[in-house]
């Protein structure tokens, strides 16, 4: 074809150059500034009450509710046509719909070797199990790396992930264009010379494609935009995420017809833009968002809706700007929001604008799993314990046999013992937990007894109260030469860091701180990796960047990713995650796993607003701090305090209570 029958333009709403045979022939280039990017982010709709309806073989149309105690937890879609919600106790929703069915997450009771639906669930002798929800959410991860073998997926919770499309994408762009797999010998620019101009796009089978107008615009249900003037000028970026669509579309339908679960989907050029649209058209939905688009999409938004713009941050910048919408919060400065909220601050000045460079990081085991109870009433004899270590215990003991059938080879080094008394923060001891290829519950229950009564010896004088009780396996990693005896756990020239830091059983108290499929690519040298494009340039990156640009486990090992560079032969448990029980709100309590800070909360609802605020705390703290360890504190007066700067002084945790 003749190369000069003219280049292909970016939409409008981008902010960069013509797409280019670089950025869809060379992977090396798709790095999150490609315009051809498509990131997916997937949620399960009403994933706990979904879960509950396909185990108890309800039809669809039944209204449901999942309770924990007496607090809803999860309300499906036709529960909620009857205005039932999370904050409404069970009684309210009973009358709001009397054919309402009521069904208790499994529990644990003592004697049982796995959780189980026992009728009455009574929080003084049960403990809350989330293990089916886990299971199910794993075959769903089973389904999504099956159908995307090249491409990161990033499990945000139980019932959602991100999933980066960008080479299936590009591959079946390929396979629709094979005319775009070599670049034409007239291209004046050779690898970074335009692609000629696209045909035009059909979206019949992308889903809900958002107007770039906004709303009031018609056609936007369906695919159906014959009258977006857009249509009359494709582009490749867009053709990139109607693909994107298909693909998307193709994988709900495979998750429902394996597993009759209906999820709902955003698809956008990156994760933040992904995660709000796919809540726009739910249940069973889903929407393409445009470069083009983003801008209406986004300016009738209450901009406090935004993750990490909720809580403090939210309120003090809608006080101080009097803003409630993005559009309100587009007329201010950069200037002024880094003159009132720090340097970083630029973060939130281009998320508003849908500017979002975060990767999507496949997230890998984390290193505990942790088996916690609020016990009432309190702990205050020895024997008052046993039950609960039984559950707990067991409970591990299932997580970890779980966790191995998916990872072989998986096991912790020691096994951990918490406990807290009142509002104190809380203290623990721990022990090697040895290799046994006969794992029980049993098993873990005699080094948690050894434990045990090392820390009650208090309680013989009658000056000790136990009102939580946690069991945790720390150091999880696979073996490397195959499962070990238990004599490997006592050798001393493997070992003996961890016998000295573990056999004692000493107390400690937590702290309180917070590749291509044969297209022939021209070998040309790559030009160096460009700077992520922000709306100012000329700065440097910065720590809230950094982080962004980081796993959002914790406790995940740092990708070995760079760019998009793929480990095709990826085994199942990189996609593993070993949860605690901390996010899943257990006994209307929470942890956090970072600082050990303990919240309480009145309702679920609540609790979860909490937690959230709380995990901005820390989301800040590291972007405060930045992303080199190196940094010295600042010289401070004696006896002085010192106070959070820029937008971390937003997210400081409140206070136990």
């Amino acid at each position: 074809m003749d190369f000069l029958a003219g280049p292909s333009k970016r939409s409008e709403g981008s902010t960069g150059g013509p797409v280019t045979y670089r950025h869809l022939l060379n992977h090396q280039s798709m790095t999150v500034s490609n315009p051809l990017r498509v990131i997916a982010h997937c949620d399960i709709d009403a994933a706990y009450a979904q879960f509950e309806q396909v185990r108890l073989g309800l039809p669809d149309d039944i209204p449901l509710i999942c309770a924990q105690w007496q607090s809803i937890i999860a309300v499906n879609y036709p529960a909620r046509k009857y205005g039932i919600k999370r904050f409404n106790t069970i009684d309210e929703a009973k009358k709001m719909c009397p054919h309402l069915h009521v069904q208790h997450v499994a529990t644990y009771r003592n004697g049982e070797a796995e959780a189980g639906y026992w009728g009455e669930a009574d929080p003084r002798t049960h403990k809350v199990s989330l293990d089916p929800y886990r299971r199910e959410s794993l075959k769903i991860l089973a389904i999504f790396k099956e159908m995307i073998p090249k491409g990161e997926i990033e499990k945000a919770s139980i019932d959602e992930a991100f999933l980066d499309l960008s080479l299936m994408v590009a591959e079946r762009l390929l396979d629709r264009f094979p005319h775009l797999k070599n670049v034409p010998e007239d291209a004046p620019s050779g690898l970074d010379s335009p692609l000629p101009p696209p045909p035009p796009i059909d979206w019949t089978n992308a889903g809900n494609v958002f107007p770039i107008h906004g709303e009031g615009e018609k056609g936007a249900e369906d695919g159906a935009l014959a009258a977006d003037k857009s249509c009359e000028r494709p582009d490749w970026e867009d053709w990139a995420l109607c693909v994107g669509a298909d693909l998307m579309g193709e994988l709900r339908s495979e998750v429902h017809k394996r597993l009759h679960y209906t999820c709902s989907a955003g698809i956008a050029h990156n994760k933040a833009m992904a995660k709000l649209c796919s809540a726009w058209k739910k249940p069973n939905n889903q929407t393409v968002l445009r470069a083009a688009a983003t801008p209406a999409f986004l300016r009738d938004m209450d901009f406090t809706d935004i993750r990490f713009l909720g809580g403090k941050l939210g309120s003090a910048m809608a006080t101080e700007f009097g803003a409630k919408t993005v559009g309100d919060m587009l007329t201010v400065p950069l200037e002024d929001m880094q003159k009132r909220f720090g340097e970083e601050s630029i973060w939130v000045y281009n998320i508003l604008r849908g500017i979002d460079h975060s990767e999507v990081t496949a997230r890998v085991a984390t290193k505990s799993m942790l088996a916690s109870k609020n016990v009432r009433p309190s702990v205050t004899t020895p024997e008052q314990g046993h039950h609960w270590l039984q559950v707990l215990a067991g409970e591990l003991n299932v997580r970890l046999r779980d966790a191995r059938d998916i990872s072989p080879g998986l096991w912790p080094k020691t096994l951990v013992l918490s406990h807290r008394t009142g509002i104190e923060a809380s203290k623990s001891r721990q022990t090697a937990f040895p290799f046994t290829r006969n794992l029980s519950t049993e098993y873990i229950l005699k080094y948690a007894r050894k434990l045990w009564d090392e820390v009650t010896q208090p309680m013989n004088k009658g000056n000790m109260k136990l009102n939580n009780i946690a069991l945790a396996f720390s150091g999880l990693e696979r073996l490397e030469d195959g499962q070990k005896g238990i004599e490997n756990f006592f050798n001393p020239n493997n070992n003996a860091k961890a016998a000295t830091a573990t056999a004692t059983g000493a107390t400690v108290k937590r702290s309180t701180s917070p590749t291509s499929r044969g297209v022939h690519v021209p070998t040309e040298p790559s030009p160096k990796k460009p700077r992520l494009p922000t709306l100012h340039t000329g700065k440097r990156k910065t720590a809230l960047d950094s982080f962004l640009a980081r796993p959002t486990d914790p406790d995940a090992s740092p990708s070995i990713n760079s760019g998009f560079k793929h480990d095709n032969a990826r085994k199942p448990e990189d996609i593993i995650e070993i949860v605690d029980d901390s996010i899943d709100l257990p006994d209307n309590g929470w942890k956090c796993p970072r600082c050990k800070t303990v919240i309480k909360g009145e309702d679920s609802g609540n609790l979860k607003e909490q937690i959230q605020e709380h995990e901005d705390y820390h989301f800040a703290l590291e972007l405060q701090n930045g992303p080199s360890p190196a940094r010295l504190p600042k010289p401070s007066k004696t006896g002085s305090k010192s106070r959070p700067e820029g937008i971390k002084r937003f997210f400081e945790p409140k206070s136990k209570s």
